[in-house]
C-alpha cells in the first residue's frame, strides 16, 4: 500500500486504472532506448519513465468512497493466480502511420496469461459497473504521444527508420502482481499506486 489515502473526501472522484507495473531495470532500459531517438522523432509528450506500465483495464473517474469495494473486488481475481513471464518486443504506433498519437513498446511471452488475467479483472469489476472496453485487448507500453513532426534530416527514414531495432540492457521480467493507479495531472511521476494485489 502506498501513502495514498482513500478515505479521504469520499464524494471526490478519482481517475483508476488497473496495470501491470515495468520493473526498475525494464524502466531504466526503456529510458536509455527513448532518449536515443527524443532529438530524432518530435512527439509533444514521452512518458516519464517512472510511468511506463502496461494497462490492464482503464476504470476512469471512480468515487472514492467504492474504492474499497473495488480493491476486494481486484483481490478476488488474483485467487489460484501464477506468476509469468514478459518480454520487451518490438515497437508499434496507434493512429496515423505519418502522424501517429502513440508510440509503443510491445510484450511478448505468456501472452496467454497475460489476456486470462486481464480478463479477470474485467470480468470482476463488471460487479461493480465497470465495463469494458469495446476494442480488443491490446497491451503495450506507451512511450510518447501525438506526433508532431520529424526533426530535419529525417524525413526520409520514417518512424521506423529511426527507432533502434537492438535493445539494450535487461528486457525480461516475472510479473507477480498487478496494482490499482490513480492519475495525478502534473505531477512526475503522474500514476501512483493505490493498492498492490499479489498472486496467491
Amino acid at each position: 500500500m502506498s501513502n495514498y489515502s482513500y478515505t479521504d473526501l469520499p464524494s471526490r472522484r478519482e481517475r483508476l486504472f488497473t496495470a501491470l507495473r515495468v520493473p526498475a531495470p525494464i524502466q531504466n532500459s526503456l529510458r536509455m532506448t527513448a532518449e536515443q531517438v527524443q532529438g530524432k522523432l518530435d512527439f509533444r509528450k514521452w512518458t516519464d519513465y517512472r510511468d511506463y506500465h502496461i494497462t490492464l483495464q482503464f476504470l476512469g473517474d471512480t468515487l472514492v468512497s467504492d474504492i474499497g469495494h473495488l480493491r476486494k473486488t481486484l483481490r478476488s481475481a488474483t485467487d489460484g493466480f501464477q506468476p509469468f513471464e514478459l518480454q520487451l518486443s518490438g515497437w508499434g504506433t496507434f493512429g496515423l502511420k505519418e502522424a501517429p498519437k502513440v508510440l509503443w513498446k510491445g510484450v511478448e511471452g505468456d501472452m496467454d496469461q497475460l489476456h486470462l488475467l486481464q480478463k479477470r479483472i474485467v470480468d470482476a469489476t463488471s460487479s461493480l459497473g465497470f465495463e469494458a472496453e469495446l476494442r480488443p485487448y491490446s497491451p503495450h507500453i506507451t512511450i510518447a504521444r501525438k506526433f508532431l513532426g520529424q526533426d530535419p534530416g529525417n524525413e526520409d527514414k520514417g518512424i521506423f527508420g529511426v527507432l533502434p531495432e537492438d535493445f539494450m540492457g535487461v528486457n525480461s521480467w516475472m510479473v507477480q502482481d498487478f496494482v490499482l493507479y490513480v492519475t495525478q495531472p502534473g505531477q512526475a511521476p503522474m500514476y501512483e499506486v493505490v493498492d498492490t494485489f499479489s498472486f496467491s
